[in-house]
Parts: C-alpha cells; sequence; structure tokens
C-alpha cells in the first residue's frame, strides 16, 4: 500500500507540474487591406497612366483626399471618407512643390497593413513579440482629365 501510495503521489505531482508549467505559443498574422504590389507601383507612368489603370491594379482606394473647399464626389468604383480638412492640406503638400494642385486633383490613398507575431504563454507569465508592415500608395489625380500626374509609395517596418 505504502508504495502505491507513493506512486501515487509522484504521479500526482508530475501532473500538478507539467500543468502548472504548461504553455501555449500562438502565431497571429493579420492584413488589413490588400497588399500593395511594388512591381506593379511601377508600372505608374506619372501624366500617362489613367485613373481606371490605377482602379484595376489596385482596387477601390482606402480614401480619396480632396482640396480643402472643393466639392465632395463619391466614384462608383470607391469609396470617399470625409476626413477633417486640417488633415487634408499635408497630403497636398507632398505633391505641391512639382505640381500646381487645383479643385480637380483628388489623391486616391491605397494603404496596406500587415502585422505578425507571436504569444507565449507560461502559466502567469506572457511575451509577445510582432511586427507591423504598413505600406501606403498616394496617387495624384487629375479627375478632369483622369490621368494619374504623380504618386508617392512609402513602406514602413515597426
Amino acid at each position: 500500500m505504502k508504495r502505491e501510495s507513493k506512486m501515487n503521489g509522484i504521479f500526482l505531482c508530475i501532473i500538478v507540474t507539467t500543468l502548472f508549467l504548461a504553455g501555449c505559443i500562438n502565431a497571429y498574422s493579420f492584413r488589413y487591406g490588400p497588399q500593395i504590389k511594388e512591381d506593379i507601383v511601377k508600372m505608374i507612368q506619372p501624366g500617362k497612366t489613367t485613373k481606371e489603370d490605377i482602379i484595376q491594379w489596385f482596387g477601390s482606394s482606402t480614401n480619396i483626399v480632396q482640396k480643402q473647399g472643393a466639392d465632395a464626389t463619391t466614384p462608383k468604383e470607391g469609396l470617399v471618407d470625409v476626413i477633417d480638412p486640417r488633415l487634408v492640406s499635408p497630403s497636398f503638400d507632398l505633391f505641391s512643390s512639382k505640381h500646381k494642385i487645383t479643385e480637380d486633383h483628388r489623391i486616391y490613398v491605397y494603404t496596406s497593413t500587415k502585422s505578425e507575431g507571436t504569444v507565449f504563454y507560461l502559466s502567469f507569465f506572457t511575451k509577445s513579440d510582432g511586427q507591423m508592415f504598413k505600406d501606403s500608395l498616394l496617387v495624384l489625380v487629375n479627375e478632369k482629365t483622369g490621368i494619374a500626374e504623380d504618386y508617392i509609395f512609402i513602406k514602413e517596418n515597426k
């Protein structure tokens, strides 16, 4: 009996220790917005590429920014977000050194964010590690001519 009791105690101790130390690793990957492929971005030819080309290559834009005070338009192929006018001007400033911005201009904004990493759980201890990648494509389009006049592509790794 003593030997059986001792074995049960050891077995119980092993189970409790195993449950106490049991950990879990969770890997995650999340994407918001479609991937912006650099090889397609390189196909954009300022002054030649059309708005239709941009929409065909990248889909509906995340936002369409218009110059402060211009009338709002809602194209069928995209979603127009109402943006605080204080946030609109800095976007046009990116292009204004090379282009005369008019009320016909819009900036088609494409963003793609990917977050990936791991989370490790061990009883009362948790450790996480991850990275975020954000790509942004800003395309200056003249709505009157339908031509993409310029673009800016930004890759971020945080």
